[in-house]
């Protein structure tokens, strides 16, 4: 754990080092950008898998959150007080706290899951929230009206902006992403699912999202369809539903196209 935390320190302080370097070639600008944004993930998804894997009662990881929530806190109001940007040192203890507390409460809400099968329906309705949520909800409208709020609430990748041209690298990380891929791996680890498989495709799908949303050329990046996707995938034979519970997460699966359609279909109206 404390191998990962150094290791992810150290490469935001190498990104930031690269963004603020000045006649830096542009071929060595896009590699470092690619490679770290890369490591970053593999990274941050190793975090997860360690934070989850902790032998703690609820209690020890509700004091966790809360002290890492603290700790997160202080150094973004530090930061905000200092006036310093991404990838300074007190910036990257900000972000490790948020993917730590926000892991680590995914975490405890995952022990409500009591049955594999639950964690279908879970990815289904977590991915049409955080859809509507970037598009039309509370993310859209923070995006829109505090931008820098959204960046202090985010863990960001300062190598990603290294490069001089665009590549398909994310810049940032909220922390609803954290959470549900703490609350997933935490879950698929206590119910005996394929915890390698599992972390393997959330590894890709952190890959993929900025590709696809770069082809497609959307700004918004919501992850949480994505990680649901890579959890279903990963452990597909894990689940076994009756008809009756085929038809419970269809119907979840309309009603959630349902609402996102209403609302891509209201803001092309409006607009």
């Amino acid at each position: 754990m404390a191998l990962a935390a150094a290791a992810f320190l150290a490469l935001g302080f190498i990104g930031a080092q690269a963004t603020e370097a000045r006649g830096l070639p542009n071929g060595a600008a896009v590699a470092i950008a690619i490679a770290a944004g890369i490591a970053f993930i593999g990274i941050a998804v190793i975090i997860v898998a360690l934070v989850a894997r902790l032998p703690l009662s609820a209690k020890g990881q509700s004091a966790l959150v809360i002290a890492f929530g603290l700790i997160f806190g202080a150094a973004r109001f530090a930061q905000l007080r200092l006036r310093t940007t991404a990838g300074s040192p007190i910036a990257l203890v900000g972000d490790l706290a948020l993917v730590i507390a926000a892991t680590l409460f995914g975490v405890v809400v995952s022990r409500i899951i009591r049955e594999r099968n639950i964690l279908v329906p879970v990815a289904v309705v977590a991915g049409g929230v955080d859809i509507w949520g970037v598009y039309f909800g509370l993310v859209a409208l923070v995006e829109k009206k505090a931008p820098e709020l959204a960046q202090h609430l985010s863990a960001a990748i300062p190598a990603a902006s290294a490069a001089k041209v665009p590549v398909p690298l994310l810049s940032a990380v909220g922390p609803g992403d954290f959470l549900f891929m703490g609350l997933f791996v935490a879950a698929v680890l206590r119910l005996g699912m394929n915890l390698r498989a599992t972390l393997w495709a959330l590894f890709v799908a952190f890959l993929i999202v900025p590709m696809v949303f770069a082809i497609a050329r959307v700004p918004a990046l919501p992850g949480l369809p994505f990680i649901g996707a890579a959890v279903i995938v990963a452990n597909w034979r894990h689940f076994h539903f009756s008809r009756a519970e085929k038809f419970a997460v269809l119907y979840a699966a309309l009603t959630v196209a349902v609402l996102v359609g209403a609302g891509l279909a209201i803001k092309w109206l409006l607009h």
